[in-house]
């Protein structure tokens, strides 16, 4: 049964069934006792740190769809071509490709894999890209070697061929979908959610251990309860900390460990670390200073882009490449996200390098101009030839 591409999507009533039926996946528990479940993962602020800065940090990037001109090895923007402002600005007519490309993220960071539905004209002409829910989402192979697609809504199941579907698959261990890092991880999740939820009663408690209020003699059930909540009345809430005032021969004697002994910061320092090297996001950009300096902080900004999100860009490119794009056209088109913004360092080192460039022939003017966000100026096409170089010739010719 196929659904009505232009109706399904925008459907309040599916939508909010979609959302419904996500939540009917059974959660799983971790060694620790916590239960983690894709949505509630993201409750653990470094997790939901860690997913937002390669989102986000993907989705501020510009790709564009280039076209290569084999005769005189040049490429240029395909401005005419209708997949550029597809890809560029507007997916659909409810995202701008800014919150596509983080819808496209955040699903690998939490699913494993990421699921659009292709849009097309009745010419075949790719209009939309509208991105599912990919937890709703199974992928079959039939008997006659092709894939469909299933996606259920809670109330039904649509079926989809494989050109209706543009699909994105993350780190993998058999090439046929991608590996969760939330299913991969729940036990070590599991001890971080346990470490947030003990320190949220440990807090709720005023950070105060638990004690024990000694009576030399011994009380009826009324007596201990009218003291039990005479005692809450008088140092809970606004009055936690104040001065006990005690009577009869009644003592204190705190039974509680420390957060010290009880090692809560380590453990809770030790887990923002494991989950950063399960995104690979460097703990600066988590708000995690400990291991940073002046010094590597730039470093690690460059590490992010090459070792963090290429994967993840190389992955969706290769994919628009070809599944959007026909063999005649993967030819001469090609998407590409421009990573230089993220890349540049300081002024003085870019312009060193931009000198470089320049003086080795590398750069034109107008070429350093548009990487600085600069207007062209007139005659600045061309490039610069070191006059002490000259072509290199073979052994016979020199001799």
């Amino acid at each position: 049964m196929n659904l009505n591409p232009f109706n399904w999507f925008r459907s309040q009533e599916v939508a909010t069934s979609s959302q419904e039926f996500s939540e009917l996946f059974a959660p799983r528990e971790s060694t620790s006792g916590e239960n983690i479940t894709l949505s509630n993962a993201m409750k653990i602020s470094t997790v939901f740190s860690c997913i937002r800065v390669l989102s986000e940090t993907t989705g501020s990037l510009p790709i564009h769809l280039y076209e290569y001109n084999s005769k005189n090895n040049k490429k240029s923007k395909a401005y005419t071509h209708n997949l550029y402002d597809i890809l560029n600005l507007e997916p659909n007519k409810d995202m701008t490709s800014v919150t596509f490309w983080e819808v496209c993220i955040a699903h690998l960071c939490l699913n494993g894999n990421f699921y659009a539905q292709i849009i097309k004209s009745r010419a075949g002409k790719i209009l939309e890209l509208v991105p599912l829910l990919a937890t709703n989402v199974t992928k079959y192979r039939l008997e006659d070697d092709s894939i469909i697609f299933t996606y259920n809504n809670g109330k039904h199941t649509y079926e989809f061929k494989q050109d209706e579907i543009f699909e994105v698959i993350g780190f993998s261990k058999d090439g046929w979908s991608g590996m969760s890092p939330i299913e991969y991880q729940r036990d070590s999740l599991g001890l971080s959610k346990s470490a947030e939820n003990y320190g949220s009663r440990f807090f709720k408690n005023n950070a105060t251990p638990p004690i024990a209020v000694k009576i030399p003699q011994t009380l009826n059930d009324e007596q201990y309860k009218r003291l039990k909540k005479s005692w809450q009345k008088a140092h809970s809430g606004e009055n936690a900390h104040k001065v006990a005032l005690l009577e009869g021969g009644a003592d204190i004697t705190s039974i509680g460990l420390s957060n010290s002994d009880s090692q809560f910061l380590e453990t809770r320092q030790f887990q923002k670390s494991e989950i950063c090297g399960m995104y690979r996001v460097p703990p600066h950009l988590v708000a995690d200073l400990s291991k940073s300096s002046f010094n590597n902080i730039s470093e690690q900004s460059q590490e992010l882009v090459k070792y963090t999100l290429q994967p993840y860009i190389n992955r969706i490119e290769k994919s628009i490449k070809k599944q959007l794009l026909s063999k005649e056209e993967r030819k001469k088109y090609y998407a590409k996200f421009n990573v230089d913004g993220l890349l540049r360092g300081d002024i003085q080192s870019r312009f060193n390098a931009y000198n470089i460039g320049r003086n080795m022939g590398v750069y034109s003017a107008n070429e350093i101009r548009e990487k600085e966000d600069m207007n062209p100026i007139k005659d600045g096409d061309t490039y610069l030839v070191p006059l002490n170089m000259t072509e290199q010739k073979d052994n016979n010719e020199a001799e």
